[in-house]
């Protein structure tokens, strides 16, 4: 089997629990190499600042309590499916920039991870960066969604960076 099919195997494939169970196990057994590698820690400053700049327009747009609310509704884009979409290099870094991961919805309908605020994520899945639903769209600004989409595309950037760097780094 090549690396590529390994680590498809390994950090992209299975239920978004099979795929936590993974990342709660490599950070522990890698974390700490991880997070004192000068160049990964490099890119945990930059990426902490982009997604503080990213959190703090979507809290003026209000994002996370009309995410919540739409789920809760109708399990929106923010359904059972979203935690799927997560990946084991994703949580990872979640870990490493400090945040808790762990199921916060009990709801088996909406995202595992979306909590009453939002998304527990500073990192989320590459879906939820790019996709913006009518609500989202309907309820905001041509100027704010510019502002939206060039701070998530800084995040994600840096995320796909940082994934391909820990990818490396783990071999």
């Amino acid at each position: 089997m090549n690396r590529q099919q390994q680590w498809l195997d390994r950090f992209f494939s299975g239920s978004a629990a099979e795929k936590l169970a993974r990342a709660r196990a490599l950070y522990h057994d890698h974390g700490p190499d991880l997070a004192a590698d000068p160049e990964i820690s490099r890119i945990l400053t930059r990426l902490r600042a982009a997604d503080r700049e990213l959190a703090a327009q979507m809290a003026r747009m209000n994002m996370g309590k009309r995410c919540a609310a739409c789920a809760a509704r109708t399990g929106g884009c923010c359904s059972a499916y979203m935690a799927t979409n997560t990946d084991v290099i994703q949580l990872v870094i979640n870990m490493l920039l400090g945040r808790e991961v762990a199921p916060v919805n009990p709801d088996p309908e909406s995202c595992r991870y979306l909590g009453p605020q939002g998304c527990q994520f500073a990192i989320k899945p590459i879906f939820c960066l790019n996709y913006n639903c009518t609500h989202i769209l309907d309820n905001a600004s041509g100027r704010e969604m510019a502002e939206l989409e060039r701070r998530a595309g800084a995040v994600l950037g840096l995320q796909i960076e940082l994934e391909r760097l820990i990818l490396t780094r783990l071999g």
